[in-house]
């Protein structure tokens, strides 16, 4: 009984819940304890009975075995009556005198149907076959059975038993010696063991018996059985050892049905074994007892129905309120803040409702500043300062800065209200911010027409690059798409340039204790905003740097140039990426390859060749500007020809 409230006890405790009404636990104490009771018991019960089963059985078997045992002695006893019988026979002495072997051959015929025998043997001393009824046509051949006759000699009497086979097939043998007047001749007797035998046997016994043989260590075969067909084969199947010491009760699954089983020898030599196998069936056997597993299963869930049903009444009066707490938690989930719960209880579960209002007040506070927040920084950002403790400061880590402006935003200001230009740059802003937070990207701040996103920072990814250039190449779609939106309602058509660069730079809460903002610094986010107003120089809508295109990948890029922008000592290269790979034809990646065979004559300084390479990709793209700005800087090199340290790098030094 102890032990069966300790392990109720741990059970409450291990609950993933914890009761605050000590009603609900008695509840749950009780209904666990009765069930836990109830278990135990049918377990132990249940257990033992099989137990003693088993045990009842195995006891019955090793009767059984001695009462086969005692049955094989009976019957071998009254087969060495019958050679007995035949051994003093006059008549037959008087035949073997004659030496006469068909005489001989009629006379055990004779005596062998009288007595029902399957086979008899008369052999010489030297023990040669005098005749054999199994084979007449055997006269001086050698006995087969030498071993037979040793143990007869060995013997008190003169005589032995044995099960023996002969031809392939198990007899049950016995064998005298012939006095005319003295020893003079062996008489041999056998039956055939067969399926008839061991059903004589299953009749005494009040088991399945079966016999097996083993020649020279080969598998067990079965010779004879009260088994049906399906169950012999079962048992042919199964592994069978030769008992060492006493025989000991196994259980085997034969056919589907279970039986314990009881293996005994009957003969063994040198070169073969013969074992009988006595079985009961396990399922007749627990019959009774099944029945009583069967009362206990019926009390066990009759305890455990009226048990919940008295847990039941008795809990109802608790779970209302506590349905109600769910009702309003569910509230919660949904955004709800404003549900509140009334429980008249001035319990437990009162003061639990009462706790449950607050916090639903909280929360509402809490998420109202959450969306307010969000609409200031980025929701990601947002997230990030109500996560972490603010403090001023950053951390070093590699982000891809993104940024992108509006081409001649001033020029579309001109003749147009604020209220317009407002509408106007709303709309795009909220056009091009989806396309970067669609793709993991976080909009660090808006400066007018511009836009700065972040790729790696404050959450990172493995693909921050590739995810920056995949925004680049979306919004120029969606730009079109709102573009013409613009031109139906008789609105300017809007450009942009957008810059991309990896770096590593300086993260984190910036500006003061009283006001502070999530950013990036350092001189990767400079060159991000140089590469974005380069764009206008190439006339093309997306510039990234070598940083970024080696970081990205699968995408084709188009490299504009070697630069060196205001603020950098060393050169940067420059690319346009066009399509993820596999997208541009044929047609147009032969033109990127004329194109970079064109940029590596013009840094070679092969002018002529440059200059008939450039003019023919501008025969086939005359609306290519970038075609264009090449050839008019291989026109001007050819007048002035650069300095013997040029090593094709531009140089930009205004911002």
């Amino acid at each position: 009984m102890a032990c069966a409230i300790s392990i109720a006890q741990r059970v409450l405790k291990a609950l993933p819940f914890r009761f605050r009404s000590f009603r609900a636990r008695i509840l749950v104490f009780v209904i666990g304890l009765l069930v836990v009771l109830q278990a135990a018991g049918f377990l132990i019960v249940n257990s033992a009975n099989t137990r003693n089963a088993l045990r009842q059985i195995s006891e019955a078997l090793e009767v059984t075995a001695s009462v086969f045992n005692r049955s094989i002695s009976e019957r071998n006893q009254r087969l060495l009556e019958k050679a007995r019988l035949l051994s003093a026979d006059y008549a037959f002495k008087q035949a073997f005198a004659t030496h006469e072997h068909a005489t001989v051959l009629s006379v055990l015929d004779n005596h062998q149907r009288r007595i029902g025998a399957n086979v008899m043997m008369l052999i010489s001393l030297d023990q040669r076959i005098i005749a054999d009824t199994l084979h007449p046509e055997l006269n001086g051949e050698a006995f087969a059975l030498p071993g037979l006759i040793e143990q007869a000699m060995n013997s008190d009497h003169g005589e032995a038993s044995a099960i023996e086979i002969i031809d392939g097939n198990p007899y049950q043998v016995v064998i005298v010696p012939l006095y005319s007047p003295g020893p003079s001749a062996w008489i041999v007797i056998g039956f055939s063991i067969g399926d008839s035998f061991a059903k004589s046997l299953q009749i005494t016994t009040k088991s399945e018996v079966s016999l097996l043989r083993r020649e020279k260590q080969k598998a067990w075969a079965l010779i004879a059985s009260t088994l049906s067909m399906a169950e012999r084969d079962g048992l042919s199947k199964t592994q069978i050892r030769w008992p060492d010491g006493n025989p000991q009760s196994v259980q085997l699954d034969m056919g589907g049905r279970e039986y314990v089983s009881l293996v005994t020898p009957l003969s063994r030599g040198d070169e073969k074994t013969i074992l009988a196998v006595l079985q009961r069936d396990l399922g007749e056997a627990l019959r009774p007892h099944m029945r009583i597993r069967v009362v206990l299963i019926a009390l066990f869930f009759g305890g455990l129905v009226f048990s919940i049903i008295g847990g039941f009444m008795i809990a109802r009066t608790v779970t209302r309120p506590v349905l109600a707490l769910a009702e309003g938690a569910r509230s919660i989930e949904e955004g709800d803040y404003t549900h509140t719960v009334s429980v008249k209880q001035q319990d437990e579960i009162g003061m639990l409702a009462n706790t449950f209002n607050q916090m639903a007040k909280g929360l509402g506070e809490r998420d109202r500043v959450r969306n307010l927040l969000g609409k200031v920084v980025s929701p990601a950002i947002a997230e990030k300062l109500l996560s972490e403790d603010i403090e001023l400061g950053g951390e070093e880590r590699e982000v891809t800065v993104l940024f992108s402006d509006v081409r001649k935003f001033t020029d579309l200001c001109e003749n147009r209200s604020p209220t317009d230009i407002l509408s106007l740059l709303n709309r795009y802003l909220t056009q091009i911010t989806s396309v970067v937070e669609s793709n993991g990207g976080v909009v660090d701040k808006y400066v007018g027409d511009a836009i700065m996103a972040l790729y790696g920072a404050p959450l990172s990814s493995h693909d921050d690059a590739a995810r920056a250039v995949t925004t680049a190449l979306e919004m120029q779609p969606a730009l079109e798409a709102l573009n013409q939106e613009f031109q139906t309602e008789g609105l300017p058509r809007l450009a942009i340039g957008v810059g991309i660069n990896t770096a590593v730079v300086v993260a984190g809460n910036m500006g003061s204790m009283s006001r502070l903002n999530y950013t990036v610094i350092g001189d990767g986010v400079n060159l991000a905003s140089r590469l974005e107003m380069l764009t206008k120089r190439y006339n093309v809508p997306v510039i990234v740097s070598g940083a970024t295109k080696q970081a990205a990948g699968d995408v084709v890029y188009r490299e504009l140039d070697r630069v060196r922008v205001k603020g950098k000592v060393e050169p940067v290269d420059i690319f346009q990426p066009l399509a993820p790979v596999g997208v541009l034809d044929e047609t147009a990646l032969q033109e990127l390859a004329d194109y970079h065979k064109g940029l590596e004559e013009f840094r070679h300084q092969n002018w002529d060749a440059a200059r008939i390479r450039f003019a023919s990709l501008l025969e086939r793209s005359p609306a290519c500007l970038l075609y264009q700005l090449y050839s008019d800087r291989i026109e001007q090199f050819k007048k002035n020809p650069p300095p013997s340290t040029w090593n094709g790098v531009t140089i930009y030094d205004e911002k």
